[in-house]
């Protein structure tokens, strides 16, 4: 590893969404202000637009950081020190049908990119994908590191544990989201007075206890509750990709089990039957907030246009670091010095009760040889069911996506507790019309489809 001047490659580096947030945050890094950074994406014009942002923001903050720009795996991966994957196979016309098929069935997915029968389909067409890059990282740079943004993150994430070496890592905000709704609740001046354990899976993570200034953190909430519900306590709020909840879900969870679940909703409302699968008025009875396509085109469309003012130079960019984790995990890899954040990675234990090798969430140190998850325990029993029908998926839409197995792949969308009201023929039949709309991106599938 080049650690004064580390090579930094960004695949689906042309994302508006995600590039020049996390440009931002390496720039203002000093020990990543000086190292060259390879934007590679299919897209030509956004590649290129993103690699003159890097160029115009460096020369401007007046560092030695470069950039440039690539298509070809094989020009951007030699060399590589860290490897960058935000990337979404088939884009916004791809997840259209991902919200658009299973609404026929009367599942009203919220986000789509995780579970459910939106989850299972993004799943599949881009485990291949993840397995081509994959194998060209180990060919071209095998000590590379790779952080992966990419949902849904614990499958592809597992794709590279499943067939290479690579030191690699799946990375989610979502637990800050929760820390920063408890801080407001409690009025404290910091998240760090919060003592917590945790785990799960990506998106469905549950706080198995936490304590503030030594007390009891579930006794310390009851006790603010008094009667009320959670959610009356923190009324809407925003998470960091500015999406809108009420926590009326996560509200319900914590008064059923007596744990608190992810707070964002819009996610953990998709692990469940109940919430999804009967009409626009269950919606409202939790005020779910879908995001359809056609918004996600116009947040696209504004961050372009945002870009491109930059470029002009019609407006500053700089912001204060965000809190995603990848320029601090680098920094960890570049300094020696370690950091503590949440980590995707295979279960060695961490949730002991949990299946060995499946992707887990928990806290994990970022050191510069690697990511030692930290040990949570076991998941509390009323959770157990919950959490593992779940990762059992993961598990199997991992092996059918990389052998072509499409009976494995249908037994994972049967199995999903999302489809629980529709029959095997059904469910089936739903799963049959996402593989053909993505066939385009199945070729472990090509001959059923």
């Amino acid at each position: 590893m080049n650690k004064e001047r580390p090579t930094i490659v960004m695949v689906g580096g042309g994302s508006v969404n995600w590039s020049p947030k996390l440009i931002n945050d390496f720039l203002q890094t000093p020990s990543m202000q000086n190292a060259d950074y390879v934007i590679l994406d299919i897209d030509a014009n956004a590649g290129k637009r993103m690699t003159d942002f890097g160029n115009q923001y460096a020369a401007r903050k007046k560092i030695g950081a470069t950039f440039r720009f690539t298509d070809k795996q094989e020009e951007a991966f030699p060399g590589a020190d860290f490897v960058l994957i935000t990337i979404s196979t088939g884009d916004l016309d791809a997840m259209a049908y991902d919200i658009a098929i299973p609404e026929e069935y009367g599942i009203y997915e919220t986000v789509g990119d995780t579970v459910g029968p939106g989850g299972w389909a993004r799943g599949l067409r881009n485990i291949p994908v993840f397995k081509e890059m994959a194998a060209n990282i180990e060919k071209y740079a095998p000590e590379a590191v790779v952080l992966n943004y990419t949902n849904p993150m614990a499958v592809l994430t597992n794709v590279f544990y499943k067939t290479t070496k690579l030191r690699t890592v799946g990375l989610c905000h979502g637990l800050f989201e929760s820390l920063e709704v408890l801080k407001n609740v409690f009025g404290l001046e910091s998240e760090d007075q919060i003592k917590m354990r945790f785990g799960g899976t990506n998106h469905f993570f549950w706080l198995f206890d936490f304590k503030i200034g030594g007390r009891d953190g579930y006794e310390m909430l009851r006790e603010k509750m008094a009667g009320r519900s959670f959610a009356s306590l923190i009324s809407e709020f925003k998470d960091l990709a500015g999406y809108s909840s009420h926590a009326n879900v996560c509200s319900e969870l914590f008064d059923t089990y007596g744990y608190l679940p992810y707070v964002a909703d819009r996610h953990i409302s998709e692990f469940f039957s109940c919430y999804l699968t009967g009409g626009e008025d269950k919606l409202a009875e939790y005020n779910l907030k879908r995001t359809p396509i056609s918004e996600r085109r116009q947040w696209k469309k504004d961050a372009y246009d945002r870009l491109t003012r930059y470029l002009n130079g019609e407006e500053e960019y700089m912001h204060p670091v965000s809190r995603e984790a990848a320029a601090s995990i680098i920094n960890a890899f570049l300094t020696g010095e370690d950091f503590i954040d949440v980590v995707n990675l295979p279960n060695e234990g961490q949730v002991n009760n949990l299946p060995m090798g499946s992707i887990v969430e928990t806290l994990g140190v970022v050191r510069d040889s690697g990511f030692v998850p930290m040990v949570m325990g076991a998941m509390p029993a009323p959770l157990l069911n919950l959490v593992m029908p779940h990762i059992s998926n993961q598990d199997m839409i991992v092996e059918a996506g990389l052998t072509g197995d499409l009976e494995l792949a249908m037994k994972a969308l049967l199995n999903d507790p999302m489809c629980a009201h529709l029959n095997p023929p059904r469910i089936r039949e739903m799963g049959m019309k996402l593989l053909q709309a993505h066939r385009a991106f199945l070729p472990q599938f090509e001959k059923y489809l």
